[in-house]
């Protein structure tokens, strides 16, 4: 076996030597601590030496600033994903959070099962942020394996994405009333969001390339102030949708306005397109002056889902039309129709003591 164990008396500690491509390495630590006696050591040399002949081993992983430490490695990964701005704010508090439990010299190569149980116990976070915190992780983890294909995933804690809550929505008349009180010149972006239950970053990077004929197409989205070639879910969210009535008044409008940039959407006459925050200033005058307080997502993304639950539609045909890829997600349009359900219980004697009386007076009418 090739390295050493040495003794340095004017240290009065051990350290450990081991030849690698060519370069007699040296280690004084192992896990962050000094290595005072011969059996650590050996225990430290026997890792490092199985690391060798599996071909994985990298002294600089044992030395400060490793690269497979959380700090280090979470900034390759953030780097090299594919993720929008928001995506990426949110796994960056995420290992924040881990980083402050365990230390940014954490090794990735190092969590268990049970560290993991006890991290998650220690999140003082509602469930649906613990299950975002744990899930930023796990997926970091995922992309070293893809690296190193003999990692071991530690077993994660059970990651339940919880229920979503009830939803808060407007009627269609309601949503009438609100664009009536929207100036005509900014009309358009809300009545393509409310009529197709799109998000408001999808609708503000609509070019007109997604204008084919009849068809519209929701294929981009803006992801703070970039634009993405998809859509929040990937290529599985892209939407084709028939022009409808109301949709090819409000598009015929919004051409008509300067985009130099292919907009079809534009609130100036420079043509730049919508952000969250002038969609929201608009929506939020709008709403004051009507007294109604609802957020602009609810408004539009999960209103149309309620009206299409009213309407009788299954949550299967719902899920279809926002291409959910989960039924979960899809869920909470039926969730919120609870309080409809129990009327429907309490009128159902009703309903029948109703229908027999019109039975009762249609029979004496027919005599």
């Amino acid at each position: 076996m090739k390295g050493h164990v040495y003794f340095h008396a004017p240290a009065k500690r051990c350290y450990v030597s081991i030849p690698y491509k060519g370069v007699q390495e040296k280690f004084w630590e192992y896990k962050g601590e000094p290595i005072w006696d011969e059996r650590t050591g050996r225990k430290f040399l026997s890792v490092m030496q199985a690391e060798i002949d599996k071909g994985t081993f990298d002294p600089r992983t044992y030395r400060p600033n490793s690269p497979l430490s959380v700090k280090e490695f979470s900034k390759i990964w953030l780097a090299s994903t594919g993720a929008g701005k928001n995506t990426k704010k949110i796994y960056r508090n995420a290992i924040n959070k881990v980083i402050n439990y365990f230390g940014e010299a954490q090794d990735i190569r190092e969590f268990t099962h049970s560290k993991l149980l006890l991290f998650k116990q220690s999140l003082n976070l509602s469930e649906a942020a613990k299950y975002n915190v744990l899930t930023a992780l796990k997926t970091m983890l995922r992309f070293h394996k893809k690296d190193v294909p003999t990692f071991i995933m530690p077993e994660f804690p059970a990651l339940t994405k919880p229920e979503p809550e009830t939803t808060e929505y407007l009627t269609f008349e309601e949503q009438q009333n609100i664009l009536a009180v929207i100036p005509e010149r900014h009309r358009p972006i809300f009545i393509v969001m409310m009529e197709y239950g799109c998000r408001p970053q999808e609708a503000t990077a609509l070019m007109r390339d997604c204008i084919i004929k009849d068809k519209i197409i929701f294929r981009r989205s803006h992801s703070e102030y970039e634009l993405r070639e998809t859509t929040k879910t990937g290529s599985k969210g892209i939407r084709i949708e028939d022009i409808t009535t109301r949709a090819r008044k409000a598009l015929d409008n919004a051409l008509q306005w300067p985009s130099f940039k292919g907009w079809v959407f534009s609130y100036n006459q420079r043509g730049s397109h919508y952000n969250n925050k002038i969609l929201n200033q608009i929506w939020r005058t709008a709403c004051a002056s009507l007294g109604i307080k609802i957020g602009l997502y609810e408004a539009v993304r999960h209103s149309l889902g309620c009206q299409l639950a009213d309407e009788g539609y299954s949550i299967d045909f719902i899920q279809d039309v926002y291409k959910h890829t989960s039924i979960r997600t899809t869920r909470r349009y039926a969730k919120r129709q609870r309080g409809m359900i129990s009327d429907a219980l309490e009128n159902r004697g009703k309903i029948i003591e109703f229908r027999s009386s019109l039975e009762g007076e249609n029979k004496k009418s027919t005599t």
